[in-house]
């Protein structure tokens, strides 16, 4: 199997997962997690997602992959190379987190983390697993958000045919994106079960 379906692959067993992971963790009837939140409260999630530790922490482990696996080579294997990966990581995370939030708001939706409100390391494991996946609708109720598909194209592919050095298409995005969600997914795991003092 060739790179590009491999990745494919991985991509919609993800978008699978998360939708099987979601029905299992959903809040049953009356017990929805509260509202969205407001336009501030949701610009200072964005903002904090996005330029605080969470976006740090995806950075590291997504440039950690991608210097192990070298790529791309042209950036090299030591300090500089990995400077590099990491720069272009917390970018195309800044660029996915926008795209996310702005495309969410048109559809009313709060795509921001919140930790589960049940309880067993399974139910929560599921949870933090398909939370890059979902929403929140204005009942609170979550849902598979749109604006994780507009998000990948806008965080992954995009980048991949315009500052990276070796541009090879799509194969090239879809690769990182295959890389961007599991490091989101990793990221959202440690949010889960890790107090960083805020509920983001």
């Amino acid at each position: 199997m060739s790179e590009l379906p491999l990745t494919i692959t991985i991509i919609l067993s993800a978008f699978v997962g998360a939708g099987t992971c979601a029905a299992q963790s959903a809040p049953a009837a009356g017990t929805d997690s509260g509202p969205i939140a407001t336009k501030h409260e949701l610009l200072r999630k964005y903002v904090w997602s996005t330029l605080g530790a969470p976006g740090a922490l995806h950075a590291t482990l997504a440039a950690s992959f991608e210097q192990w696996r070298e790529a791309p080579p042209e950036w090299g294997s030591g300090t500089s190379g990995y400077a590099k990966r990491w720069a272009s990581e917390f970018a195309e995370s800044a660029v996915a987190d926008t795209t996310k939030y702005a495309v969410a708001r048109l559809f009313h939706h709060d795509p921001s983390f919140t930790r589960c409100d049940c309880s067993g390391f399974g139910p929560r494991l599921g949870h933090a697993l398909s939370s890059p996946f979902m929403a929140r609708t204005r009942h609170g109720r979550r849902v598979l958000s749109p604006a994780t598909a507009a998000a990948l194209v806008a965080g992954h592919v995009v980048p991949a045919i315009t500052w990276y050095p070796a541009v090879d298409g799509t194969r090239d995005g879809f690769e990182h994106a295959a890389t961007g969600l599991g490091a989101k997914m990793a990221v959202d795991v440690v949010r889960e079960f890790v107090n960083f003092h805020r509920n983001k």
